[in-house]
């Protein structure tokens, strides 16, 4: 996928995100039904925690890594991934897969930082996964990313397995 194609799929993702919760937020708040009886439901709640794993830390320990260390984390896994991508495109020149996958990547990153930075009250969640947790779009969309890595990775596994550190870095410092 060229460049401006990703960056209008990103944007298409994240539009679609947000005017989702805009439209949940304005109008059904105070709505809850079952999806799926017994596996999914529709529950809008906000999550103030700033992520999943944050809100388990807090529920369990009492921790709460706050705003900021969770913007940090956000940074570093970013860099992470893009440097990922970035060696992963090298090793083939079929990269749809991969493109779309950090589509969804950047998309849910995006609606992160969007959901902590412009929604006073938290990440609004509203699809309910019986009895485990409450999830959005953006959930989806790296749940998406991570499933077509995996999968990229799995074709690519050759290459992958005989790829030295040495290939890694130079191909990162040629970008």
């Amino acid at each position: 996928m060229k460049t401006k194609e990703i960056i209008w799929w990103i944007f298409l993702l994240v539009i679609i995100d947000q005017a989702t919760k805009i439209v949940i937020y304005h109008f059904y708040m105070d709505t809850h039904f079952e999806i799926i009886p017994s596996l999914f439901e529709f529950s809008p709640v906000f999550n103030d925690k700033h992520s999943y794993v944050n809100y388990l830390l807090n529920q369990k320990l009492n921790i709460n890594m706050g705003f900021w260390i969770h913007m940090v984390i956000f940074a570093m896994a970013e860099c992470i991934i893009l440097a990922l991508y970035v060696f992963l495109r090298s090793l083939s020149k079929k990269t749809k897969l991969l493109d779309i996958g950090i589509t969804f990547q950047i998309a849910g990153l995006i609606c992160a930082l969007l959901g902590n930075i412009v929604w006073e009250k938290g990440v609004l969640d509203f699809i309910y996964l019986k009895p485990l947790f409450v999830f959005d779009l953006k959930d989806l969309y790296n749940n998406c990313f991570v499933v077509l890595l995996l999968i990229y990775v799995h074709k690519h596994r050759e290459k992958v397995n005989t790829a030295e550190i040495k290939e890694v870095i130079n191909q990162l410092r040629n970008r």
